[in-house]
């Protein structure tokens, strides 16, 4: 990791839109009071970690540096050998150094007085070349094999992607050789001798283009069919100054130019701008793209490496060099897992830390942003699942295990909030105007079997729980929506799983069959009106209703049934605690009211603490809230520490004792029990939504609209890491596909 201070996140602004864009980036225990009840429904505090373990610290997503090597001859070149699994350094005394991610340094006993080294496809071979027309054949051990006889002038050399060739540029030549014939098998000269050619690019062969070579000489690019032997473009004057880095992503199409201007330029393939990248302060010297990150690279004499996405056009990340002498060179392996740079006097090696991984492709339109995620709980032999909804009303069923999509759901209308039984295979999900559906997810897609408009609307009843010498105000539509689950016995809720599974969906008509005194399932609804009730799963009555949160309406419900507890927050600015109990009509009791001085936006609760966002943008504070719920007592965050911009989600993790935060200023915030920060990861995106896995550490992100994963437990201090280690986990069963429906059978049917 790059010392602290010396790091600065590169964030990119949009300056015009259309086309061509033009991005900047920016630098820069109880208490003797408690009930019984109260007693049972929250656990006791663990041991904290440490003031010493728990001291704060930063992680970032992307490079960090792993090592660093100075030199007593300044540096000429430096290339990767996969034969070595090494980089390897030429210097000015005509030495070369190994160099292993390890960081592992040996020096050669060969004298290399070459320009320049190439690694070929040819097993543990290389090639120098230059200074002039020199192209010798080298052993994994730099010593000579062969040299070519007729090899012109060559200041540039590049392996193809597709073949064993390499292809040389010099003074008025461009050349393709065979390195296992050691001849040159095409020269082209013709047009070209009056360019000395200062950047080469190579472009792979595709649909009606051939393998072609885009070389540099001052402001233009010349383009050359190197299967055809000859000049197929001249492009004067490309850019307004002469191009100082150049290279060619087949991944994207498009050739990317630096020039002494200081900016980084996108042409597609008929010339036409896409991006312009402006942010390094000196030249950049070298252009590195790697396709395992989809990713570009810049090194720059101002003494940075950047990042950018060329698809999403913005940049990513900045960090600093060598001080000292300015990085002259970027370059990597084909896997992305390690990268080097060099100026006159150091080689440094890099490694990309990566926080988070891409675990499936959701998004259907590049405006819808995840708004909500679902990790399933249940432990094996159940397999572990994660609901995801998009947009409006896009709702996709994600295996765990592996990110396979397995089905999906569009709504018809906007969809407020989603969950999921997983033993029932049911979809519930709420409009935006308080209407209930019910969907069977053992179809592809989920087939929609029930919509329940006005849920737990209407005057109050005689058999509700309710102050009526208070005239509260009538229960109107639901504004959230959660699924209460007790399954006191596992095996047989498996057995009816499987069951229900093998029939794909056709248990769902024999209810009887699916619920019993010990496991059962309700929907609980908050409503505006002050109201949360309780829903029968199977045909959407009311089983009760209570009045909550002073007649306001009721914003969020949460549920956490392994302490029979569930959470509401309302525009009262309270959040109740509430004890469920399934087996008695008086299903709901309110244990607590919490006072939050504002409405919450995120809560969490994890055992006895209660932890809710707290953010006013007007003075540009973000803070975490933490109550212990028995005592009633309240702890703020530290000033300076937390978030700078609104918060976008958090969860608790159980099994680590600690919560987690994401925010819009891209970073996300791990918290202990006593509202102290621990760890601070910078995410490079921003995360929209997040959910914890309840398994080993794993957290599920929303990130422009995919799912990510993350082990947050690898980034903890090490007390919380040996809290995994006397945990006792069984990894869930693989998920099997859900087969595909026909359209009869995904319209809605009766239970």
């Amino acid at each position: 990791m790059v010392a602290p201070g010396e790091e600065t996140r590169a964030t990119a602004v949009l300056l015009s839109s259309g086309p061509t864009r033009s991005l900047l980036s920016q630098e820069n225990g109880t208490s003797d009071g408690e009930t019984l009840g109260q007693q049972n429904l929250f656990k006791q505090d663990g041991n904290p970690a440490t003031d010493q373990e728990s001291k704060q610290r930063a992680f970032t997503h992307g490079l960090r540096r792993l090592w660093h090597f100075s030199c007593d001859s300044p540096v000429r070149f430096v290339t990767y050998s996969d034969a070595d699994g090494a980089f390897i350094s030429l210097h000015s005394d005509n030495t070369a150094c190994f160099y292993r991610a390890d960081g592992h340094k040996r020096t050669s006993l060969a004298r290399l007085p070459f320009t320049g080294l190439t690694a070929t496809k040819v097993d543990g071979c290389l090639v120098g070349w230059g200074p002039g027309p020199v192209f010798t054949l080298l052993d994994r051990d730099l010593r000579p094999l062969d040299a070519a006889p007729d090899a012109l002038d060559i200041r540039l050399c590049q392996a193809a992607e597709h073949c064993t060739e390499l292809v040389t540029a010099g003074a008025g030549n461009v050349c393709v050789w065979s390195v296992v014939l050691m001849k040159c098998m095409v020269k082209i000269r013709g047009k070209l001798r009056r360019s000395t050619f200062t950047q080469l690019a190579l472009a792979a062969p595709r649909s009606g283009r051939p393998h072609r070579a885009f070389v540099a000489c001052g402001a233009d690019v010349t383009v050359v069919d190197l299967n055809a032997g000859k000049v197929s473009e001249h492009r004067r004057d490309l850019c307004s100054c002469n191009i100082t880095a150049m290279v060619y992503c087949s991944q994207l199409d498009c050739l990317i130019t630096a020039t002494q201007e200081l900016s980084i330029k996108v042409w597609g393939p008929g010339w036409e701008l896409r991006v312009a990248f402006v942010g390094h302060n000196g030249v950049v010297s070298s252009l590195f793209y790697c396709s395992a990150w989809s990713m570009l690279f810049s090194a720059s004499e101002d003494s940075t490496i950047r990042s950018w996405d060329v698809a999403e056009g913005r940049g990513v990340e900045c960090v600093h060099t060598e001080q000292k002498t300015p990085a002259l060179f970027i370059g990597g392996t084909k896997k992305g897992d390690a990268f080097s740079s060099f100026s006159h006097k150091a080689v440094e090696l890099w490694t990309i830390r990566a926080l988070y991984t891409l675990h499936c492709v959701i998004k259907r339109d590049e405006r819808s942003p995840l708004r909500q995620i679902l990790a399933s709980p249940l432990p094996a032999p159940f397999p572990s699942r994660v609901l995801c909804v998009s947009g409006d009303g896009d709702i996709t069923l994600v295996a765990a295990g592996t990110g396979a999509v397995l089905t999906s759901f569009e709504a018809t209308q906007r969809i407020t909030c989603a969950d999921y039984c997983l033993q029932r295979e049911l979809l519930l999900a709420l409009t935006d105007t308080g209407t209930v559906l019910l969907a069977n997810t053992l179809t592809n897609p989920i087939a929609l079997m029930h919509q329940w408009k006005e849920s737990g609307q209407g005057p109050w009843q005689p058999t509700d729980h309710v102050k009526k010498a208070q005239n509260p105000p009538i229960p109107g539509p639901a504004c959230c929506l959660v699924l209460y689950g007790c399954v006191a016995e596992t095996q047989k809720a498996f057995k009816e799983w499987r069951s229900l599974r093998d029939g794909r969906g056709c248990g769902h008509t024999n209810k009887a069959a699916l619920d019993d005194a010990k496991n059962k399932f309700v929907i609980i609804l908050g409503q505006s009106g002050g109201c949360v009730s309780v829903l029968d799963i199977d045909n959407g009555e009311v089983l009760w209703r209570t009045q909550a949160h002073n007649g306001q309406k009721v914003t969020k419900v949460q549920v956490y049934p392994e302490n029979n507890c569930l959470l509401s927050a309302g525009e009262d600015m309270t959040v109740a605690v509430w004890q469920v109990n399934l087996q008695i009509q008086d299903c709901l009791s309110q244990q607590l009211s919490v006072h939050c001085g504002r409405p919450p936006v995120y809560l969490a609760a994890l055992g006895r603490h209660l932890a809710l966002t707290s953010q006013e943008p007007n003075s540009g504070t973000y803070n975490l809230m933490h109550f212990n719920l028995p005592k009633q007592s309240q702890t703020g965050g530290r000033p300076g520490e937390g978030h700078s911009d609104h918060f976008t989600g958090l969860c608790a993790c159980t099994d680590l004792d600690v919560f987690v935060s994401s925010s819009l200023d891209g970073t996300l915030c791990i918290w202990n029990e006593r509202n102290h920060l621990i760890r601070t990861l910078e995410l490079n995106a921003v995360p929209e939504c997040l959910a914890y896995s309840g398994f080993r550490g794993e957290l599920y992100l929303g990130i422009k609209g995919d799912l990510y994963r993350m082990d947050c437990a690898e980034f903890l201090p090490h007390y919380y890491q040996q809290l995994l280690l006397y945990t006792y986990y069984v990894k869930p069963p693989p998920d099997m596909p859900v087969m595909e429906t026909k359209d009869e059978s995904s319209k809605g049917r009766s239970m």
